[in-house]
């Protein structure tokens, strides 16, 4: 007779009987699997008191950050009274390995004699420290005692903001308390004086109303509809917050350029760059308010405008003959 593949596991000489075993095994193997429990919920809640002891700390840092003073944020429900939890400043910060802390501006030396305010815009100072520490008992396997947590964060708060600088407002420059700056010798400030003098005392002056403040503009806008505005023909530099002296030469050079005007040309003789004067601008503006003049009166269809249009081709004529002369210059 053939058997089975169960029957011959469980008949003949090689037959094991082992009634019982798995129970004695899971006896045996029961407190191991629970001591390895407890040590996974004992790992899990001082992992948990860790992270929480390190926002508490960093919490608390934060919270007396100027202008904070802590009393406005009150101590978190989860964090045990008998917990430790402080902040407070922790001196300066001896290195910074970051290139960036040692760029001219923020270390200096800077040109011309200007000196940099190093107490306060020394980026290693001001480190403040906020702690926090906290002892409990594990929640299994009370036989190993207690566990301590420590924990601290060191952000930096140094002098950056406008009111700890003494400012009123944003509004207020902060270079003169960030930087000492270089006093100009006596002679330049009496050359300034000298240079500037003469043009706010020409008797000229009045000659230069076209320049942002033209009665003709100011008529024929109130006439038409148009605005009393008044286009603003005075060139300005741009952007000329600068201690490179090779910059503030070619920014002076392109300021010359625009009142003067002037025109590049390759080896072939052919225009390349062509930069409009004051007088070519202002020559294109009265052109062009004129000819709208022409156009609303034409459009008007009011009697006794012809005249009127008359003299402003007239002077459309001229203006178009000294642009021609300034294109010929």
């Amino acid at each position: 007779m053939k058997l089975t593949r169960k029957q011959y596991r469980t008949s003949g000489p090689q037959a094991c009987h082992r009634h019982g075993l798995s129970t004695l095994e899971m006896v045996l193997c029961l407190p191991i699997l629970l001591f390895i429990m407890a040590l996974m919920v004992n790992f899990g809640t001082v992992a948990c008191w860790k992270v929480r002891s390190l926002s508490i700390a960093r919490e608390a840092v934060w919270s007396t950050r100027w202008p904070r003073s802590g009393n406005s944020n009150p101590r978190p429900a989860y964090w045990p009274q008998g917990a430790g939890i402080s902040a407070a400043a922790d001196g300066n910060v001896e290195a910074l390995d970051d290139p960036r802390v040692d760029l001219p501006v923020a270390r200096g030396p800077l040109p011309f004699g200007t000196r940099v305010n190093e107490e306060l815009l020394d980026p290693t100072h001001g480190l403040r420290r906020g702690s926090a520490d906290i002892t409990r008992g594990f929640p299994m396997l009370g036989g190993m005692g207690d566990y301590h947590l420590e924990a601290k964060t060191n952000p930096l708060d140094d002098k950056w903001q406008f009111r700890r600088m003494g400012l009123s407002s944003t509004r207020q420059r902060r270079i003169p308390i960030i930087y000492v700056l270089a006093k100009a010798p006596s002679n330049l400030a009496t050359a300034y004086v000298q240079a500037v003098s003469p043009v706010l005392y020409a008797p000229f002056r009045d000659d230069l109303r076209p320049m942002d403040n033209d009665e003709e503009y100011r008529a024929y806008g109130t006439r038409f509809g148009w605005g009393r505005r008044s286009p603003d023909f005075y060139p300005r530099l741009r952007r000329f917050c600068t201690l490179d002296a090779e910059v503030a030469q070619e920014r002076r050079d392109n300021l010359i350029d625009r009142i003067q005007g002037k025109v590049e040309r390759n080896q072939d003789g052919r225009i390349v760059r062509r930069v409009s004067s004051v007088a070519e601008r202002m020559t294109r503006s009265f052109i062009g308010l004129y000819r709208r003049v022409i156009r609303a009166l034409r459009a008007s269809g009011a009697t006794g405008t012809e005249a009127e249009i008359s003299m402003l081709q007239a002077k459309i004529d001229t203006l178009n003959q000294f642009l021609q002369t300034l294109r010929n210059n």
